[in-house]
């Protein structure tokens, strides 16, 4: 088996997002959860890779023993890969996911950065600025991705601290020129995430 081009791409903005590598036995499997409400999402990313999954999508159910409080998420896995254990090795480390330092390399496609966007960012309510959810990456590993939005797609962006934690924040200004790179990956259902205000 083989990933294509496309799925190569997507497999790059699910790495970097809600996706999961997770070594299982000899070699590695893709895990993708979603919430009830991106149940559409997680179908759309789930018939990009039906030929390495290993079922269909299901509904998982949890209840917090604390709160009591009953949780559902979608989720799918693909088979365990040899192909996958070359994302595993170069983007985790000691089980935790890390951002290389050549990610120009792989961060490279408006698909890969629409389905990173989709999973991990946000407009905010008050003006056209996005957010993108990094704050699990190290500072230096924000920089990285920083300077590969720079230098890979000419997009400017900024850290801003978010409590205690640092995300990566695109102003308004350069909203519209974002927006038109990731316009035509963008999934019906996630629409919502880039619709600006005049």
């Amino acid at each position: 088996m083989n990933l294509s081009n496309r799925q190569k791409d997507i497999l790059i903005g699910i790495i970097l997002g809600d996706g999961h590598l997770e070594q299982n036995g000899k070699n590695v499997r893709l895990k993708v959860d979603h919430t009830e409400k991106q149940k559409t999402y997680l179908k759309w990313k789930y018939l990009e890779f039906n030929n390495l999954a290993s079922s269909k999508p299901r509904i998982i159910e949890r209840t917090d023993k604390r709160t009591k409080k009953e949780y559902k998420r979608w989720h799918f896995s693909t088979f365990s890969l040899e192909l996958f254990n070359f994302y595993r090795n170069k983007f985790y480390k000691s089980n935790r996911k890390i951002i290389p330092l050549d990610i120009h390399k792989f961060l490279k496609s408006p698909l890969s950065l629409a389905i990173w966007f989709m999973d991990d960012g946000h407009k905010r309510t008050d003006c056209n600025a996005f957010r993108i959810s990094t704050e699990s990456f190290s500072l230096k590993e924000q920089k990285l991705l920083q300077k590969c939005l720079k230098d890979n797609f000419k997009i400017e962006s900024k850290l801003h601290r978010k409590g205690k934690f640092w995300n990566i924040y695109i102003p308004s200004r350069e909203s519209k020129r974002f927006c038109g790179i990731i316009n035509q990956y963008i999934v019906p259902q996630m629409r919502y995430k880039i619709s600006l205000t005049p």
